[in-house]
């Protein structure tokens, strides 16, 4: 009962993505087996520097949660040494602010934005021409189906909604490993997907993109739990006294300790905590011809970037450049075309000479 009570002491979400709950000051037992929301910042960065894009805006939506999330891509961008030349911020009508990027030249757009207003930005991109092959949005990937139908709230037909979409990048947290690797349950995450909606079908309910999460939190709090146990039974065999006991503190550090020591695989990849934040997969889709499709995917635990060869498709012959580039370049004329016009030009200054002289001297004659 005892390390059940200091066991539950120690909170573990599967869902709970808010920033807010990574400060160990205030939350210092929380432990989260899903991402965070600021754990695609690494990863968007590290998308910048692979088509070496070091000058971007931001656009974001003025509500708490996609704040913190742009105050912390601040950061990451800043130590990265990219560029912000633009930082925006709307609370409805996106328009002004889209604008604004467009006449600082602003051409890799990252925004943080929900599908309802997703709608509305790219509507006043398509009537400011801001898509196409010099421009590239990064934006959330967690949109529900076909969000630009079902939440198209602006004067814009889904013809052009479609046009101005095409080719942005959607950023989120992988739900399920791509890996056909069996985990810590002796299953790939394949096959318990195939069971999880075997099961559910079964019962009826609906799907949640966060039921691996919950799966591997499970097994979190088995790890934990048995890793404790087994201590605790070490230090009793170890104990020269019959009575042996141990305090509450102590077995709350020793929970703390094994949480922060998880190291398996799950269904959701490799399940690892740092500061009690998990160090998961970031996966990145883009929108191409009115579906998402996936182009990569980052891992938090290695920092490295995987892109799928030949899967991104760029709306000209290359990446969009990150600013207007102006080359100066030398120009070579005829030489005897310029002898010739030289020749005029001289003629011209002598007659215009000739002429004011002149009417210098005669100036007094009628």
């Amino acid at each position: 009962m005892l390390l059940v009570k200091m066991a539950a002491a120690e909170k573990l979400s599967f869902a709970a993505t808010t920033p807010v709950l990574a400060d160990k000051k205030k939350y210092p037992n929380f432990f989260r087996t899903v991402p965070s929301d600021n754990a695609v910042n690494p990863a968007v960065v590290k998308f910048l520097n692979h088509y070496n894009w070091s000058r971007v805006g931001t656009l974001t939506q003025d509500v708490q949660r996609f704040s913190e999330v742009r105050n912390d891509l601040t950061s990451e961008l800043e130590k990265a040494d990219i560029q912000i030349a633009d930082t925006e911020s709307f609370s409805n009508d996106p328009c002004v602010n889209v604008k604004k990027l467009k006449d600082n030249d602003v051409r890799i757009i990252i925004g943080q934005f929900d599908e309802n207003l997703a709608s509305k930005v790219f509507c006043c991109a398509y009537n400011l021409n801001m898509f196409g092959s010099k421009y590239q949005w990064i934006i959330p990937g967690w949109y529900q189906g076909n969000w630009w139908e079902q939440a198209n709230s602006t004067n814009c037909t889904t013809r052009k909604l479609l046009m101005a979409m095409e080719g942005y990048i959607g950023v989120d947290f992988e739900p399920l490993s791509a890996k056909q690797t069996k985990g810590i349950s002796g299953r790939t995450p394949q096959e318990y997907e195939q069971e999880y909606n075997r099961q559910r079908q079964q019962k009826g309910v609906e799907s949640s993109k966060f039921h691996g999460f919950a799966y591997d939190g499970i097994w979190v709090i088995a790890k934990t739990l048995t890793g404790v146990m087994e201590k605790l039974r070490e230090k009793e065999r170890e104990s020269v006294s019959r009575n042996f006991t141990v305090d509450d503190k102590e077995v709350g550090r020793m929970v703390l300790d094994a949480m922060n020591e998880t190291n398996f695989f799950g269904v959701t990849g490799q399940v690892m905590f740092r500061n009690g934040e998990r160090m998961g997969t970031i996966k990145f889709t883009q929108f191409q011809e009115g579906q998402e499709v996936k182009v990569g995917e980052y891992n938090a635990i290695e920092d490295a970037l995987d892109l799928i060869n030949n899967s991104i498709r760029f709306q000209g012959p290359e990446p969009p450049k990150d600013r207007t580039f102006v080359h100066l370049q030398r120009r070579h004329i005829n030489v005897p075309l310029y002898s010739i016009l030289s020749t005029i030009t001289i003629l011209g200054m002598l007659m215009a000479g000739a002429f004011l002289f002149f009417n210098i001297k005669n100036r007094n004659h009628r």
